[in-house]
């Protein structure tokens, strides 16, 4: 595709044009009447004179007329094409591209004003997403507060009316309301760190640290509770140092978060992989029960987790969430496969969180 002329050079050309042809058949009638004047005796009347004047006005109009059929083709006509398609932008009306060949700086308007609006419709989509997810965390955050609010509700209100007797009953009771009330707690730390983390003020520490020490110190964290949990550990960690720019809190969170993760959702006496690789890509596996598709899909959306599919009431629905997003203000990816996604079945291994820096 040959590279538009400019508009300027267009113009000027056609003028030039319309000039020079104007010029040539002006002279030529000019030598014409001089030769019969002079040469051959004729004489014209001074209204002959005059009329030969308007018709070389008319003919210089005449052949202005397809230089005036250019502008409207090639200007007028795209400019109100361009202002329409403007105008509907303004309107929110993004799908809608502007359709005109005018071969100049005008196709280069098109263009630009083609691309800002499928920039804008994508920042609207991203908007909409944004907006309903807000409006679907506040929904499940309403949803999980409301259990424990509604038992904290009516222990403490059997107690305060007397109704239990019982030492040891009431004892239950204020425990219950303490374990119900720590969740509540923990469940709107959580929310606090998952908003802070979407605010745009929110900055990350980076610094060039050592993540395979970084995995090594999260994984000595939660040793005890695998013990516990008969877990079995395999871990492969890269003995020299795997330096990357990032923020050592941040990501130890996300380390910390996936590891105990396993704990949270899979039955007791698994397998579990914990492997790093020279260039920082970590991949932690289990052998517990699959996840269910549906589920996978949405294992990063805040408050879905995988209890449905595990009958497990542990986990808030914020942790993956969370892990998602600091990875993210990274630059990196953590995604979730299973089975031969992760090319890890011959070794009974079901499923693999995979963190990509």
């Amino acid at each position: 595709m040959n590279k538009p002329e400019k508009l300027r050079v267009q113009i000027f050309i056609y003028m030039i044009a319309v000039f020079f042809m104007w010029f040539a058949l002006s002279s030529a009638l000019t030598e014409i009447l001089y030769y019969l004047e002079d040469k051959r005796g004729v004489e014209f009347p001074f209204k002959f004179y005059i009329v030969m004047d308007f018709f070389q006005m008319v003919l210089l109009v005449l052949m202005n007329i397809p230089f005036f059929h250019f502008l409207i083709k090639h200007i007028d006509k795209p400019v109100q094409k361009i202002i329409c398609g403007v105008n509907k932008i303004t309107e929110g009306i993004y799908d809608e591209k502007i359709d005109v060949e005018s071969n100049n700086e005008l196709d280069q308007i098109k263009n630009a004003v083609n691309q800002m609006a499928e920039k804008l419709a994508e920042a609207e989509k991203i908007k909409q997403n944004a907006e309903n997810e807000r409006v679907l965390l506040f929904a499940n955050m309403a949803h999980d507060l409301k259990t424990p609010i509604t038992s904290i509700i009516g222990f403490s209100k059997a107690l305060s009316d007397g109704i239990i007797e019982d030492e040891k009953k009431q004892a239950e009771y204020i425990s219950t309301i303490n374990s119900k009330a720590v969740r509540m707690n923990n469940l709107i730390d959580r929310l606090f760190e998952y908003v802070k983390l979407e605010s745009a003020d929110n900055k990350l520490h980076l610094e060039m640290i050592d993540i395979a020490e970084i995995l090594r110190n999260c994984i000595a964290d939660v040793y005890a509770e695998y013990e516990e949990k008969n877990i079995q550990l395999e871990i492969d960690i890269p003995d020299q140092a795997v330096i990357k720019n990032a923020d050592k809190l941040e990501l130890s969170r996300v380390y910390t978060n996936l590891l105990n993760n396993v704990i949270k959702h899979n039955p007791e006496g698994i397998r579990v992989s914990v492997k790093m690789s020279p260039d920082g890509q970590t991949v932690i596996s289990d052998s517990g029960e699959r996840i269910d598709k549906e589920l996978a899909e949405k294992l990063f959306t805040p408050f879905v987790s995988g209890d449905s599919s595990r009958c497990s009431s542990n986990g808030s629905g914020l942790g993956l969430s969370l892990a998602c997003k600091i990875i993210k203000k990274h630059g990196g990816e953590l995604s979730f496969v299973q089975n031969e996604a992760c090319n890890a079945d011959d070794m009974g291994y079901t499923k693999s969180f995979i963190v990509k820096l």
